[in-house]
């Protein structure tokens, strides 16, 4: 089992023993309160739980928040601005060049945020066709970042994608 299938489990499991809130109450980066919603979190008793499939009925895997300036720096650490662009953004070593990858402007407004961690998580699970895209093999050029990535790392990663949204202006920006 690759790290990020155990971290989905282990996320997964902490959600059905009620270690985390999931999906009615998220929480703010870096232990902050909580930003929840008037439900709550979903409370249920295991033979309910096993009832319905293993899982509360209108449950859904929720990403929790990051924080996109960290996230950020961690997509300049990746370096991914060599494949892919942000209208609005320069990076150090980067260039204005066609990149091989997906532009990411306004990408936080087209995708959700689940979306955008498998993208990561699991370049494969969706593999979009074209040149650049596709590899000789058949599969996505993105490469795997399981083991360089930290859950909190991906977290930030993912909120600074999510905040590559339209602006009144028309240029994509990063908050």
């Amino acid at each position: 089992m690759t790290p990020w299938r155990r971290i989905a489990a282990v996320l997964v499991l902490a959600g059905l023993l009620g270690w985390i809130e999931v999906p009615a109450q998220q929480h703010s980066p870096r232990g902050s309160q909580p930003t929840g919603t008037a439900q709550g979190p979903i409370r249920i008793t295991d033979e309910e739980l096993h009832r319905h499939g293993g899982t509360p009925p209108g449950w859904r895997f929720t990403v929790p928040e990051g924080d996109p300036r960290a996230g950020r720096a961690v997509f300049i650490k990746l370096e991914c601005y060599s494949c892919h662009r942000v209208a609005g953004e320069f990076f150090s070593g980067g260039t204005k060049d066609q990149k091989p990858g997906p532009e990411l402007s306004g990408m936080g407004g087209m995708h959700p945020t689940e979306y955008l961690a498998e993208a990561i998580m699991n370049p494969n699970a969706v593999i979009i066709t074209g040149p650049g895209y596709t590899g000789p093999d058949g599969l996505s050029t993105m490469p795997d970042y399981s083991e360089l990535l930290t859950l909190r790392q991906l977290l930030d990663l993912v909120a600074y994608l999510k905040s590559l949204t339209p602006k009144a202006d028309g240029v994509h920006r990063g908050h």
